[in-house]
């Protein structure tokens, strides 16, 4: 399926985002089919141009930026490690000007705007834990925005699993060589969450997204053969918190 990339803007415009708004963006741009007469490197140049017209100088945007390759031995370099899985969109942000990465070398996101250095400079065992990048962004309620991905992709999941200590999952250390943004190479070690991959447990975020529609807490647009949505963390994290305080296995229950 193909359409205007000017549809596209249009519809972003669309949603309830305001200048000062920090956006976490989580993106599958090939969800929507492929915009005419257009690249892919133009097609992530109006798409975060029109983000960061409507966020303004004071807004963020953030992006995951994700690579597994550290768990299995393979070096990381902050500042060219490619995110992994994360979707085009993602590494056009990692790749720009001004874009900051937070130092975790697995769970990464990269951030640009008023806040991406303070948001980023914190380096933490765990991604998501304690006095981390992401319990720094999150203090600044970010809203996130699902370009074609769905609710499944959504990383914010993870803090509520780690906070609610979910039984299905186990901290595991990983080590490895990691080249900072100054080009040091240090030997390091870093933690993540991770699943018992024998029981193979999936997670039913979309019983997440149930919720936050039945509470009106959530904007969602059509779009071609795809769809764009947009809620805030902290609304998604209350549910996910509540539920888990419930049953800490609530999401992976059917």
């Amino acid at each position: 399926m193909q359409y205007e990339l000017t549809e596209l803007t249009s519809t972003i415009t669309n949603l309830d985002i305001s200048l000062g708004d920090t956006l976490f963006v989580h993106s599958a741009l090939n969800a929507f089919g492929f915009p005419k007469k257009t690249t892919k490197k133009q097609m992530n140049k109006k798409i975060f141009e029109q983000l960061k017209f409507m966020v303004g100088d004071y807004g963020n945007i953030a992006v995951p930026t994700f690579n597994f390759g550290f768990c299995n031995g393979e070096p990381y370099d902050i500042n060219e490690t490619a995110s992994k899985g994360m979707g085009m969109f993602s590494e056009y942000v990692r790749t720009l000007k001004d874009s900051v990465r937070s130092k975790h070398p697995i769970q990464s996101f990269s951030i640009i705007g008023k806040k991406a250095k303070d948001i980023c400079s914190s380096d933490t065992y765990s991604a998501f834990g304690k006095d981390s990048s992401f319990s720094k962004l999150i203090e600044l309620d970010p809203k996130i925005l699902l370009i074609g991905a769905t609710i499944q992709s959504v990383s914010f999941i993870h803090i509520s699993e780690e906070r609610n200590k979910v039984p299905y999952r186990h901290f595991k250390d990983f080590k490895g060589f990691y080249r900072d943004s100054c080009g040091i190479t240090t030997n390091r070690a870093y933690g993540m969450f991770v699943r018992d991959l024998e029981k193979n447990q999936l997670l039913k975020i979309n019983k997440v997204e149930r919720i936050l529609t039945d509470r009106k807490l959530i904007q969602k647009k059509d779009f071609s053969s795809g769809k764009l949505s947009l809620f805030r963390s902290s609304d998604f994290l209350a549910i996910v918190d509540e539920k888990l305080k419930q049953s800490s296995s609530w999401l992976i229950e059917d």
